[in-house]
Order: C-alpha cells, then sequence, then structure tokens
C-alpha cells in the first residue's frame, strides 16, 4: 500500500468509529425515552429482555468500533514504519499518540460504560417523581 492509501485509510477507520458511536448514542437516547414513557412502569421481566437486547445492539457497534480501533493501530505502525514521511503522515502519526490521541481513546471507551450504567440505573432503580406521573 502506498503512504496515502495508509493515510487514507487510517482516517476512514475513524470516520467508521465516530458514525458508529452516533449510532450508539442514539440508541442510548432511544432508551431514556423508552423508560421515561412506558418501561419505567413495566414488570422486571420486560425490564430484563429490554435491557438485554439493547446490550447486544451496544455490543455489536462495540465490537465493529474495536474491530475499526485495531485495524487503525497497525494503520498507523505500518505509516510510523516508513522511511521518508511526508508532513501530514507524520502529524497524523504524531497526534495520535499524544496526550489527544490517547485521552480520546480513553473516554470512547469508557463511555460505553457510562452510557451502559447510565441505562441500567434508569431502567432498574430510576422513578418518575410525583409530578411527573400521569
Amino acid at each position: 500500500m502506498s503512504e496515502l492509501d495508509l493515510i487514507n485509510l487510517a482516517r476512514s477507520t475513524s470516520q467508521n468509529e465516530v458514525a458508529w458511536f452516533a449510532q450508539v448514542i442514539t440508541i442510548n437516547f432511544a432508551m431514556i425515552v423508552a423508560i421515561y414513557y412506558f418501561l419505567n412502569q413495566a414488570k422486571i421481566a420486560l425490564k430484563i429482555f429490554s435491557f438485554i437486547a439493547y446490550m447486544m445492539g451496544s455490543l455489536i457497534f462495540l465490537g465493529e468500533i474495536l474491530i475499526e480501533s485495531n485495524i487503525k493501530v497497525y494503520t498507523l505502525e505500518a505509516l510510523k514504519a516508513l522511511p521518508h514521511p511526508s508532513l501530514p503522515t507524520d502529524v497524523l502519526v504524531t497526534v495520535s499518540e499524544n496526550w489527544l490521541g490517547r485521552i480520546t481513546g480513553v473516554i470512547f471507551s469508557s463511555s460505553f460504560w457510562v452510557l451502559w450504567i447510565g441505562i441500567f440505573y434508569l431502567l432498574f432503580f430510576w422513578k418518575k417523581s410525583e409530578h411527573e406521573r400521569p
């Protein structure tokens, strides 16, 4: 692969990760709406089924995002191994390896846990206040 192909591959993996994460956010907002309007009053069996279905959907996206991130890691390794990288290649590798790239990775990874814990809490422990009930 050429240097340009590797740069394009690294950038497209980032685009895929962000697009799939947007879908995860959409799933979470759908769950929040469902919890607020009807799952809050549902029996435990429906709550458990809903949470399992939610987690399965989220895990599919998480798996795809992890595949993309592994491709990106190895693509960046290939870019680092080039004998005379261009300035855009050098910038891409440097930014990906500095604090910004690392913090973004940590936030990206931990966000799934935050979203899962939030949905779990809302689904099983949150109760509507008196003025919100019909």
